[in-house]
């Protein structure tokens, strides 16, 4: 049996959507297959409606609960409905367009003996069309340069990686306590809830992301969700600085960032990990770039 069921762990795994019934039920199949090789193990499923009409495939049981919201609230306000919904000890959360690998679970109890005193656990999110130039760059770009090599290097694949700022949204489990005294995610966020979240617990001290623990997931794969995932994103950022004046967001390092990234960084260090032409990778990475400026222009102003 594993080591994390015989400690006696009680899982709530978290499901925010909004509409995608058959890539929710996707998930929620490979989910339950493995939910079934742990005999041992007391887990269910709360799955929170969006906004959206329940799906007739997802009957609610005693490891299966529902939570309906009606009007939306977003991804944040969603994930927070559902941990007050939730009975477990351990709060996970997957998205509805992504898809757990072999021994995602396994992998999450695991880490969950092996790091008592840490309280947020994560892995990789992997974009499940590596043929698509959007996907690629989410992760050669964003996700590289935000966890480092080992987020996209198969040879560390036997090693987690202690200290993260934050771990992912989508792809991540906290245990209960921890969740609680935090209060939860900002729904005041149109992105990066998560990314905050890390910060106010100070994650870099208090998580791990795990080597096995990888989801397979529907990056953006067109220009328009590509470029409104970064105009969100600038946002987003204009907010952690006036809502809660982090260093990082503020006015003079993201405009000294983003100058960077296109006098230099995107055409030299960047456009170099993603296969497609440099001038097409580049373009789209200054147009990044612009609409993050803009998005976060746009909350200093109200």
């Amino acid at each position: 049996m594993n080591a994390g069921v015989s400690s006696g762990v009680t899982l709530s795994v978290v499901v925010a959507t909004r509409g995608r019934s058959d890539g929710c039920r996707r998930m929620c199949v490979a989910l339950e297959s493995q939910l079934a090789e742990q005999p041992g193990l007391w887990a269910e499923i709360v799955m929170v409606f969006d906004g959206c009409i329940p799906y007739r495939w997802f009957q609610p049981s005693e490891t299966r609960r529902s939570v309906h919201m009606d009007p939306r609230r977003g991804i944040a306000g969603a994930r927070n409905a559902g941990v007050e919904a939730a009975r477990g000890e351990v709060l996970a959360f997957l998205d509805d367009d992504a898809v757990p690998a072999p021994g995602w679970l396994a992998s999450l109890l695991e880490a969950l003996e092996r790091y008592p005193h840490l309280d947020a656990f994560g892995g990789r999110v992997v974009g499940a069309d590596q043929n698509n130039l959007y996907a690629r760059l989410r992760d050669q770009v964003y996700y590289r340069e935000t966890f480092g090599v080992w987020y996209v290097d198969p040879r560390s694949a036997d090693g987690d990686l202690i200290g993260p700022p934050y771990v992912n949204g989508g792809n991540s489990a906290y245990r209960r306590r921890a969740m609680l005294d935090a209060g939860g995610f900002d729904t005041a966020l149109p992105a990066y809830s998560d990314v905050e979240l890390g910060r106010r617990l100070s994650l870099h001290k208090r998580a791990v992301l795990v080597a096995g623990m990888t989801v397979h997931h529907d990056h953006p794969s067109s220009f328009a969700q590509y470029m409104l995932r970064c105009y969100r994103s600038g946002r987003a950022r204009g907010l952690m600085w006036t809502r809660h004046r982090y260093s990082k967001d503020s006015p003079r390092r993201v405009a000294v960032s983003i100058l960077l990234n296109v006098l230099w960084n995107n055409a030299v260090r960047r456009s170099g990990r993603v296969q497609a032409t440099r001038i097409r990778t580049t373009a789209v990475l200054s147009c990044q770039e612009v609409l993050h400026g803009v998005g976060y222009a746009r909350s200093l102003v109200g």
